[in-house]
């Protein structure tokens, strides 16, 4: 019985033209590609929760600035749409613009000085976010961002890191030149 069933499924394979079989064979790699973005996901929305519940609460009033720039961080990066934006590339670095943002909210809670160093640092990057939000705030309504925009979005939230956790690594060289380069 196994014999003939497997001489059958071999006919059926055979009788299946070319085209078929790249189409099944390619949809093997279309499941891979969506479990491994699903579980980015799973990731990323378990470690946004984290983040969320880091953010909220009594918090000091000189760490208000701070914390109202990663809230509107946060937001920025889990939004509707957040996953087809990123792209799977770009989604698994979300794990660590998340981990940036903890440990920058870990750092404000040691006291000191790190409310006056953060807000140094906000200001090395204020004016940066203020002129890729207002050219993303000057396209027409429902027009995707142009590459250079993209590039920049993902270039800041580079640099977020580079000042606030460096210890996690960019994925690339960052700096406010290259930013303001790409910004035109």
């Amino acid at each position: 019985a196994a014999q003939r069933a497997a001489s059958r499924e071999r006919q059926q394979s055979a009788a299946k033209p070319p085209v078929l079989k790249q189409i099944f064979a390619g949809a093997g790699a279309v499941m891979e590609l969506v479990r491994a973005v699903l579980a980015d996901v799973v990731r990323v929305l378990s470690a946004w929760r984290g983040v969320e519940k880091d953010l909220s609460g009594r918090a000091d009033m000189a760490m208000l600035p701070a914390l109202t720039d990663m809230r509107g961080q946060l937001a920025r990066l889990v939004d509707r749409g957040f996953v087809a934006e990123a792209g799977p590339t770009q989604l698994r670095r979300f794990p660590v613009y998340l981990a940036a943002l903890s440990q920058r909210r870990e750092k404000l809670l040691e006291g000191g000085g790190s409310v006056g160093r953060d807000r140094q640092l906000m200001d090395r990057i204020a004016d940066l976010q203020d002129a890729w939000l207002h050219q993303v705030d000057a396209l027409p309504e429902g027009r995707p961002l142009p590459e250079r925009l993209r590039q920049a979005r993902w270039m800041l939230e580079e640099y977020r890191i580079s000042l606030w956790a460096q210890q996690l690594g960019t994925a690339h060289p960052v700096s406010d030149q290259r930013i303001r380069k790409v910004l035109g």
